[in-house]
């Protein structure tokens, strides 16, 4: 008895039916599915991190800015002084944080942090005022930090309620504030270069920020 070499059934199974093909498609498909649903989160969650990684950088600055730099004071006042006169002459005082080119024909960047060149009564030119040529070399957002008077102030040293434009004002003068620390509130907004020399202007108007929504804020505080 002679054994064919040729099986009909096994022919038969050596492929995949229809049936079979179309189900391995479709659970591809609804795993293709999923993993596109999850991208979006992700990316989200990956930009939400480098943000916040931003803001404590441009905080971190700031700090670091408002307690070290001496040359915030004048040849007649303290740093402390010269804050404080700012946020008590016109309710607010403005230091700018972002990343610069060294020149118009430079890769390099550093970080700038300073007030605006048109700010009254701050100290050395050359390490903590900006002028517009700082501002045109921007190499990114600028973030621009409002400091006003804090609600954690004594009552005596403040307004009781915020004024129209959404801050506390001190009340007192120098002379008279007997504190030894000044707490602020401060805000943080983010602008497209070339910043103050674009849409807003090198100093601020608060009445223009009330709708605004600030990226974050936080307060701090200076002693004398």
């Amino acid at each position: 008895m002679k054994l064919s070499l040729f099986n009909p059934r096994l022919t038969r199974r050596s492929g995949f039916s229809l049936i079979e093909v179309v189900l391995a498609l479709g659970v591809f498909l609804v795993t293709i599915l999923a993993l596109v649903g999850l991208i979006g989160p992700s990316l989200k969650s990956i930009n939400e991190v480098e943000t916040t990684d931003e803001i404590s950088s441009v905080v971190n600055t700031l700090n670091a800015f408002l307690q070290n730099s001496q040359g915030i004071a004048t040849s007649v006042d303290s740093k402390f002084n010269v804050i404080y006169n700012n946020v008590a002459t016109g309710g607010e005082a403005t230091v700018f944080v972002f990343k610069a080119y060294l020149d118009e024909n430079s890769t390099n960047t550093r970080i700038r942090v300073g007030f605006a060149e048109v700010d009254p009564a701050v100290g050395d030119e050359d390490s903590v005022l900006l002028d517009d040529e700082d501002f045109r070399n921007a190499a990114g957002t600028i973030y621009r930090c409002v400091l006003t008077a804090s609600s954690v102030l004594p009552s005596n040293t403040r307004t009781p309620n915020r004024n129209g434009d959404g801050i506390y004002t001190l009340t007192n003068d120098l002379a008279t504030y007997t504190e030894g620390y000044l707490a602020m509130e401060v805000r943080i907004f983010a602008e497209e270069p070339p910043g103050p020399i674009g849409n807003f202007a090198s100093t601020t108007n608060l009445p223009d920020l009330v709708d605004l929504d600030p990226i974050f804020t936080y307060n701090t505080a200076i002693v004398r």
